[in-house]
């Protein structure tokens, strides 16, 4: 006996069939540095989890305040150096408006005056760059959504502020 299926009843091939994202399901990220060798670096990290919709990169502090702006993205990712306004003053900025974004902070200087500093400007986060840097921005990303796995990241240069405590968390 053959049997026909009904348009109604789905058929393997479309229960098989991929689920699409799309960029209301990714999370919309701006990226901040002055080196546009580190902007390739942290799309190409972005790109790689498709977790993240890049909805603008910008080149300094004052272009990504505006981008926050217009763009309203929901996560910021800076570099701290930068001339004229730094990502530390940028996320003081950042930090005052109606739906601030989640700001990570990343800097090859990874001393406790620079984590305390980013930690008061109001930054979620802190990564250092150096050795296994995009290991650590994917660990740092996870982490904020939820995702992270229960390795100690002192040591590593990863920080994660606890959502309204204030503090970090170096667990990620």
């Amino acid at each position: 006996m053959k049997r026909t299926f009904s348009r109604r009843e789905p058929t393997l091939a479309r229960l098989l069939r991929p689920v699409e994202t799309t960029s209301d399901t990714k999370v919309r990220t701006l990226i901040v540095d002055d080196s546009p060798f580190m902007l390739k670096i942290l799309a190409r990290i972005l790109d790689e989890t498709d977790l993240f919709d890049l909805v603008g990169t910008a080149t300094d502090a004052y272009q990504a305040l505006r981008h926050v702006s217009a763009l309203s993205p929901e996560l910021v990712l800076m570099d701290i150096h930068m001339p004229d306004l730094n990502g530390i003053q940028a996320t003081r900025f950042m930090k005052r408006s109606e739906r601030p974004p989640v700001v990570i902070l990343i800097s090859s200087d990874s001393s406790s005056m620079t984590r305390s500093l980013t930690e008061q400007a109001g930054a979620d986060g802190f990564v250092s760059k150096g050795e296994d840097f995009r290991h650590r921005v994917i660990r740092a990303l996870k982490k904020l959504l939820g995702a992270g796995d229960a390795r100690s990241a002192g040591a590593s240069g990863i920080s994660i502020q606890s959502a309204g405590h204030g503090k970090q968390d170096h667990s990620a």
